[in-house]
C-alpha cells in the first residue's frame, strides 16, 4: 500500500495562524519550524546566544522524531442508519514539519462482497483499517448529520511515532483486515488496543479492574431504542452472556465511552508525572439532533401492554368463532398464522446461532417463549377455527408451549440464572394464556365441551 502524504489545511480547529504559517515555512524551506519564546518586555542588556556546540558550528540539533506531531482521538456520535447508531472513530496524526496528516479509520466493511451477509451471520464477517483523508470524513458525517468530536492526546514524541509506526503497520495490506465482533472487536476496541499500545498499557491497567457498572445488553438497548424494530431484535436474539457485568475497559467497545474514559484518565508522563492524557477536547463538527440516551428505555409495560392486548384480541376471535363470525375466524386464522410463522422464524434463528461465531447470542431462554412448538400450536389454533374443535396432539403441543415460557419466568425470577428477558416474557405470557382459552375453551352452541 502506497501511503499518500497530504497537506493538512491552514485553517485548523484551535490551532493558531503563527504556527501554520511556521508550518509553511517550514515546508517549503526544509527547515524545521522552531518556536520563538517571547522577548522580556524591556531587556536591559541584548541577550546573548549560547555558543553552538555542534560539531559545524552554526548548525541547529537534528529535530526530535515525534516533536511536531500531534495526535487526536476522533470521535462521531450516532446516526441514523443501523451501523452508525453505535457510533465511531478514528485516530489522527498530524505532523507539521513534514506538512501530514493521517485519519486512521477502523470498521471499513463492503456489503456488496460476495458472502458478506452470510459470514456476518456466521462471525465470519472480515473488516478492515483505512486512511481517510479528514476533511471529505468531516464532510462526509456533517452530511450525515453526526457530531465530531477531537481530543489532542498528550504523548510523548517516542509514543507518537511508535502510534503512528503501529497505525502504519496495520494498513498495510497482509494487515489491514481483522476478524469482526460486535462487542470485542470492532472499531472502537481496536483503537482502544493501538492507544494502550502506545501507552505501554496504562489503558488497560486502569480500567480493566474497574467495573463499568452496566452489561453489554445495557449499552445495547441504550444506543437502539431509537430503531423499535432493531431493539426488539437485539432483545429477542442476545442470549444471557449479554447481561454479564462488565469493565470499564470492555465498556470502550462503545465509541462513546471510549471518548468519555480516555478524556477522564491520568497517565504517568515520561518524566514520571501523572498528567491527564487529554489536553483538550473541541466539537469539530455540531448538529441538532438529540443526543444518545445515558441509560436503556423502561418499556416492561409498554410489552405487558401489548401482549394483554394481543391476547384479549385472540380472546375475542375465538369467542367470536364459536359464535360462528366469518370476521372472527377470519382474524382467529391471520393471528394464528403470524403467531406460527414468528414462532418458527424466531426459533430458527435462535437455534441456528449456536453454531456460529457469536457467543452473545448462546443458550438463549428466548426459546422458551417462542419455542419450534409454536408453528404446531398454531396449526393447532387454525384447526380449531376450522373445524370448532381441538384434537389430542393439539393440545399436548398446546400445553408443553405453555410449560415452557412458564419455565422461562422461573428461570427470569432466579438472579443466578436470570436473562435480561423480561419484555419478551411481559409479552409472550399473555399470548399464551390467550391461545390456552381458545383451544381449551371450545364449546358447541349448548355449551358441552367438544374434543376430538
Amino acid at each position: 500500500m502506497v501511503f499518500e502524504h497530504r497537506a493538512f489545511p491552514a485553517r485548523v480547529v484551535g490551532g493558531a495562524p503563527a504556527a501554520a504559517v511556521a508550518a509553511l515555512v517550514a515546508a517549503v524551506t526544509g527547515v524545521p519550524a522552531v518556536a520563538a519564546a517571547p522577548a522580556p518586555p524591556h531587556p536591559a542588556a541584548p541577550a546573548q546566544l549560547p555558543a553552538a556546540t555542534d560539531s559545524v558550528a552554526g548548525t541547529l540539533p537534528a529535530p526530535v522524531p515525534g516533536a511536531t506531531m500531534t495526535v487526536h482521538l476522533i470521535t462521531v456520535g450516532p446516526g441514523d442508519s443501523v451501523e452508525e447508531m453505535w457510533g465511531h472513530n478514528a485516530v489522527l496524526v498530524r505532523d507539521t514539519a513534514a506538512g501530514t496528516e493521517e485519519a486512521y479509520n477502523y470498521g471499513v466493511f463492503d456489503p456488496s462482497a460476495p458472502g458478506f451477509y452470510m459470514d456476518f451471520f456466521m462471525g465470519r464477517g472480515d473488516y478492515a483499517i483505512d486512511q481517510w483523508p479528514l476533511g471529505d470524513m468531516l464532510a462526509a458525517y456533517r452530511a450525515a448529520g453526526r457530531r465530531v468530536w477531537a481530543q489532542e492526546l498528550v504523548l510523548s514524541p517516542v509514543q507518537k511515532v511508535e502510534l503512528l509506526g503501529l497505525l502504519r503497520e496495520a494498513s498495510l495490506p497482509r494487515n489491514m483486515f481483522y476478524r469482526y465482533d460486535y462487542f470485542r472487536n470492532n472499531c472502537s476496541t481496536r483503537v482502544r488496543d493501538v492507544l494502550d499500545a502506545a501507552l505501554d498499557g496504562q489503558l488497560r491497567a486502569a480500567t480493566e479492574g474497574e467495573a463499568g457498572g452496566a452489561s453489554w445488553r445495557h449499552h445495547t438497548r441504550r444506543l437502539a431504542a431509537e430503531s423499535p424494530l432493531l431493539y426488539i431484535g437485539i432483545q429477542l436474539l442476545m442470549g444471557p452472556r449479554g447481561d454479564l457485568g462488565t469493565s470499564v475497559w470492555e465498556d470502550m467497545w462503545t465509541p462513546m465511552r471510549l471518548r468519555d474514559t480516555a478524556g477522564a484518565l491520568i497517565v504517568r508522563g515520561s518524566d514520571g508525572e501523572r498528567i491527564p492524557l487529554v489536553s483538550s477536547e473541541e466539537l469539530w463538527v455540531d448538529q441538532a439532533r438529540d443526543y444518545p440516551a445515558i441509560a436503556p428505555p423502561r418499556l416492561d409495560s409498554l410489552f405487558l401492554l401489548s401482549g394483554l392486548l394481543a391476547g384479549v384480541a385472540l380472546s375475542l376471535f375465538g369467542y367470536g368463532t364459536r359464535a360462528g363470525g366469518r370476521i372472527a375466524k377470519a382474524g382467529l386464522i391471520a393471528f394464528a398464522c403470524a403467531w406460527g410463522i414468528f414462532c418458527l422464524v424466531a426459533s430458527v434463528l435462535m437455534i441456528a446461532l449456536h453454531w456460529t461465531e457469536h457467543p452473545f447470542t448462546y443458550w438463549n431462554q428466548n426459546l422458551l417463549l417462542f419455542s419450534p412448538l409454536g408453528p404446531v400450536v398454531a396449526a393447532s389454533l387454525m384447526r380449531t377455527a376450522a373445524k370448532g374443535t381441538t384434537s389430542v396432539w393439539g393440545r399436548r403441543f398446546l400445553l408443553g408451549g405453555v410449560l415452557l415460557a412458564a419455565v422461562a419466568l422461573l428461570l427470569n425470577l432466579i438472579p443466578a440464572v436470570a436473562q435480561g428477558n423480561r419484555e419478551m416474557i411481559l409479552f409472550a405470557l399473555p399470548v399464551h394464556l390467550a391461545i390456552c382459552w381458545v383451544m381449551l375453551g371450545v364449546h358447541r352452541m349448548d355449551g358441552t365441551l367438544v374434543y376430538s
